[in-house]
């Protein structure tokens, strides 16, 4: 008799109340949960456990509820405590609303039979092959069940990680959803929960298709990286922007022994300043970016996510349209205080304007984090739960890129097209924020002291 996946009785409870919670709801919970002590990490964590259980992540959409908890959480370390509940309301009232839509359920997490062979490495070998058969999304699971009891699951996150670049090309929350779900985990030291949630993974990597894309030789993409002056940069950003989609890896190998990542960002940003780019796409870029600065990453993985970072199947769309490209922005030095730039992003709706005065503020010396807070505020402010919560994440790993960057005459391309996203998206979703603003402020939320 099928039974569901074993919770243990307190976070049954709590994982109960989550779904029985109906949407004008979310804001008294979140009250109730900050007020009993909960840390903003354990609630996240509750809301990722709460979509793992309920949600089905089969595909070919998925619950987001599993994804976006560690880059909200992160992002929060430039908010003040109001905007950080802000976020934490903005990501409840997502995962309820998730788990009231008729597409993603009914679905419960059941309990699963572990699958072994008779090493850990066949084991492995299996596991890799029945998620990417395409036919076996069941036994993938229960492969994965197996491995987790004989295997770390630090292990587990790199050959899922490596599995997720092969699929990259066709939807960047191939990797998103590995990568993301693992962060989480190691933000709220919460790999007791590997198997719940890196199931939901699984389900959406084993529900399609095989496909695989070549690794290249490490010794490709793992040379020492060599000073390179801006101009020569801008000169290669250029050469990826306007190629032809598919010879981006080609091109990559040409400037090997150069800053790679930082090739790769400015490359995305620069797209973004110029085209209608899904954040998406750079979202998922931000997880390669975060993979090539992690002296941990395998130099395996490292080789296949250079090979597949600019191979998205958003950015392959946006190549497609390069005839309506915008003109590229070329900002001039200008201080601005907060209050002009929070005024040009909410006022100029195209966000052309305001991106070119971020990017003056940044090539003047305002400081990245604190353009970064106003744009997250503006975010959560002005738009509904869905485009919240991506906009913070994006935010957040623009303003990761600007400072890890080595060209600070080139990085603010990172925040400037962020800018130019939060400005169009909060033209039109304003209104999607007055019901979360307003649960925010009846229920003391806003408050510093919550």
């Amino acid at each position: 008799m099928p039974q569901e996946f074993a919770w243990p009785a307190n976070v049954d409870r709590a994982l109960r109340a989550i779904v029985e919670l109906e949407p004008r709801d979310t804001a008294l919970w979140l009250r109730q949960q900050l007020s009993g002590g909960q840390s903003d990490g354990a609630i996240y964590l509750l809301l990722a456990l709460a979509a793992a259980r309920y949600v089905d992540h089969h595909g070919p959409l998925i619950g987001h509820g599993t994804l976006n908890g560690s880059p909200l959480l992160r992002a929060s370390s430039l908010l003040s405590r109001p905007f950080q509940t802000l976020a934490l309301l903005q990501m409840a009232n997502y995962v309820v609303d998730l788990l009231h839509h008729p597409n993603y359920g009914p679905y419960l997490l059941l309990r699963l039979r572990p699958v072994l062979e008779n090493t850990l490495e066949e084991s492995r070998l299996q596991f890799e092959a029945s998620v990417e058969s395409g036919e076996e999304p069941l036994m993938a699971e229960h492969r994965l069940v197996g491995l987790l009891l004989s295997d770390n699951p630090h292990n587990v996150r790199h050959l899922l990680t490596e599995i997720a670049l092969r699929q990259f090309h066709e939807n960047e929350h191939r990797l998103i959803i590995v990568h993301r779900t693992a962060d989480l985990m190691h933000d709220v030291q919460g790999w007791q929960w590997a198997e719940p949630l890196f199931r939901p993974a699984v389900q959406y990597l084993a529900s399609r298709p095989a496909v695989r894309t070549p690794i290249i030789p490490d010794d490709a993409w793992n040379a020492p990286a060599v000073s390179i002056t801006d101009d020569a940069m801008v000169t290669a950003v250029n050469h990826l922007l306007f190629c032809e989609y598919g010879e981006e890896p080609q091109i990559l190998r040409h400037y090997q022994g150069w800053p790679l990542a930082e090739l790769i960002a400015l490359t995305a940003s620069e797209m973004l300043c110029r085209s209608s780019l899904d954040v998406h796409a750079v979202t998922g870029i931000h997880c390669i970016l975060d993979l090539l600065a992690d002296p941990s990453t395998p130099r395996r993985t490292r080789a296949l996510a250079v090979e597949t970072a600019l191979l998205g199947q958003r950015t392959r769309r946006q190549k497609a349209q390069k005839p309506q490209w915008h003109p590229g922005p070329e900002p001039r030095p200008h201080h601005y205080t907060a209050e002009t730039l929070k005024a040009l992003v909410l006022s100029d709706h195209e966000g052309y304007d305001a991106m070119n005065a971020v990017a003056g503020a940044l090539l003047s010396g305002d400081d990245a984090g604190t353009i970064a807070q106003l744009l997250m505020e503006v975010a959560l402010m002005g738009s509904g739960p869905f485009e919240a919560i991506h906009l913070v994440k994006f935010i957040w790993g623009q303003w990761l890129e600007t400072t890890r960057s080595q060209y600070p005459h080139l990085a603010w391309r990172h925040l400037a097209a962020a800018t130019r996203v939060v400005s169009q998206t909060v033209a039109v979703d304003r209104p999607h924020a007055e019901p979360i603003l307003d649960g925010w402020h009846s229920q003391g939320l806003a408050q510093h002291s919550i």
